[in-house]
């Protein structure tokens, strides 16, 4: 069961018991808003993007991933995915 469910469950039994307490407990089952998120530092992965990666890698294979994705303000992991076929 997920919360939402488990929430509606307690209300219907806290109801049908006549126990309020029960309904209180229930009141406390939501969901947290997250906290703020950082602004994202990385472009975004487009196609021409993707196509850069592929070139610089073809034209120097040694150049470390770290290098292509400071040249192209990705994030090396999504360097990592294009170059191993995991971003079409």
């Amino acid at each position: 069961m997920r919360i939402p469910e488990i929430q509606n469950r307690l209300l219907r039994l806290a109801a049908a018991h006549s126990l309020p307490e029960l309904a209180e407990l229930a009141d406390a089952l939501y969901r947290r808003k997250p906290p703020q998120r950082a602004a994202a530092v990385s472009a975004r992965m487009t196609p021409e993007t993707r196509g850069k990666i592929k070139a610089l890698h073809a034209a120097d294979p040694d150049l470390p991933l770290a290098r292509i994705a400071a040249a192209l303000n990705v994030n090396p992991g999504r360097v990592s995915e294009v170059l191993r076929g995991f971003r079409k």
